[in-house]
């Protein structure tokens, strides 16, 4: 693989500033990667918690040392949302949510999870297109309507600061990983203006959760040479590590 991103002056303090008060905690105290395990509907796709399991997360995290100052822990790891191991985690990583299937002690344990200040990134789903719902969509909505019954999921357009924490990001530009052609036999499905990201934000106003809808940016993590992503795979890449900034700075 090959990374060769740049970013702006502001983002290099920024990181800067968290390695340094990451690193003066404890000499374990670096960020690691966790991917939420589930359990899939009944009858549905078995084990979709693990799409591009572990090749997505051991690129990610190879492209945080690469191009960050971050102090990584360890190697990624996989959590059930009832293991309270999540708390000593500030990201989640939760793939495939049209398959989700939540219970009531999941729900409890995420809602304290949010509220004492974690942050969880949903992706790798799709339906129609832009403005078009599906039953991926309201599965996922029903799960997290669930977590957070008072909220809703508000588009992060790309005036939105966290395209521009670390890497500079244009989210109307950004290809998504859902199109494809050539050897893996895709046809163009989206456009470049069907990936939508929406947040949603705890009682203070935090931003809380990020949507990657009609994307996939682990694929993106999967296969950074492969499946013909291009660009893609690039912004992927930057997507994740501005999410990443974002909730170890907020």
């Amino acid at each position: 693989m090959q990374f060769c991103w740049k970013h702006g002056a502001a983002g290099a303090l920024i990181i800067a500033a968290l390695a340094v008060a990451v690193g003066a905690q404890a000499q374990d105290a670096g960020f690691r990667f966790v991917r939420v395990r589930y359990q899939s509907h009944p009858g549905l796709r078995g084990n979709a918690w693990a799409t591009d399991y572990p090749t997505a997360e051991l690129n990610l995290h190879e492209a945080i040392d690469r191009t960050t100052l971050l102090q990584l822990e360890g190697p990624p790891i996989v959590l059930d949302l009832t293991d309270d191991r999540i708390f000593d985690y500030p990201v989640l990583y939760l793939t495939e949510p049209g398959y989700w299937q939540i219970d009531d002690a999941e729900v409890a344990n995420l809602r304290k999870y949010l509220d004492r200040g974690g942050f969880l990134i949903i992706d790798d789903f799709h339906d129609y297109g832009r403005g078009q719902y599906g039953p991926q969509w309201h599965n996922m909505y029903n799960n997290v309507k669930r977590v957070y019954p008072d909220k809703e999921p508000v588009e992060m357009d790309a005036s939105h600061p966290i395209w521009s924490i670390y890497y500079d990001i244009d989210p109307d530009a950004a290809i998504s990983t859902k199109n494809g052609s050539g050897r893996w036999g895709w046809g163009m499905r989206f456009g470049p203006l069907d990936d939508v990201y929406y947040g949603i934000t705890d009682d203070t106003g935090r931003l809380a959760v990020v949507i990657c809808y009609n994307q996939d940016i682990g694929d993106g993590w999967e296969w950074p040479g492969g499946r013909n992503l291009g660009a893609a795979s690039t912004v992927s890449f930057q997507m994740a590590i501005n999410f990443i900034m974002w909730a170890l700075s907020h």
